[in-house]
């Protein structure tokens, strides 16, 4: 196990020396470079505001489906009404005399 440790502990020390020396080189530049426009500070992310969420606009009805929905109201008005006929006056039957 010792073998082990100082063969990690040397390995790392050898990667150290290496990125030091490379920084070390390193040499000045030779031309003189423009300076960049200062960057605009961004406004702190409190003040943002929420995007708004986008509302989805239901595709428009086809004639079928319209005919249908109105046929499905007028049988479930029609519906209702029998009931409350049959509620109201429930001596009636359906047979007739």
């Amino acid at each position: 196990m010792a073998k082990k440790t100082r063969k990690r502990v040397a390995s790392k020390a050898a990667r150290k020396s290496k990125a030091a020396t490379k920084k070390a080189k390193k040499a000045a530049p030779t031309k003189k470079r423009r300076k960049a426009a200062a960057q605009k500070k961004s406004k702190p992310a409190v003040s943002k505001k929420p995007a708004a969420k986008k509302v989805r606009t239901p595709r428009p009805e086809s004639l079928p489906e319209r005919v249908a929905d109105v046929f499905t109201a007028i049988v479930d008005t029609l519906t209702d009404a029998e009931r409350l006929h049959h509620k109201l006056d429930p001596g009636v039957s359906r047979e007739p005399e």
